[in-house]
């Protein structure tokens, strides 16, 4: 029976890097370096860490997020897309969002 009274235990807060293909991680750690190495453009936030990316990497970002939810199912992601070419903003937040993120990007 499904009570909404009772509550539930979060979900563990574990990143499996092997839930992203071994082909991919390579690239995919790679990329994470280029999106949140950077520290000019990254921010900490309250609940995370966010960064601005050049308009023409959308796909990068999309790319990013992708092999993330895979491998950190309790993460967030907003993808912030603004008009006229401006940078778009990415956002990760959620539970060990920072450290896991230093983690990733050495």
């Amino acid at each position: 029976m499904n009570r909404p009274d009772i509550e539930r235990p979060a979900a563990p807060v574990t990143c499996d890097l092997s839930a992203i293909p071994p082909e991919q991680r390579a690239s995919h750690i790679a990329l994470a370096r280029a999106l949140f190495g950077n520290e000019n453009r990254v921010r900490r936030t309250e609940s995370g860490l966010e960064t601005s990316i050049a308009p023409d990497r959308l796909a990068d970002a999309v790319s990013f997020i992708e092999n993330e939810r895979r491998c950190c199912r309790h993460l967030a992601f907003t993808l912030e897309v603004p008009p006229s070419g401006a940078p778009l903003i990415l956002r990760v937040t959620g539970p060990g969002a920072v450290d896991e993120l230093q983690a990733l990007v050495g």
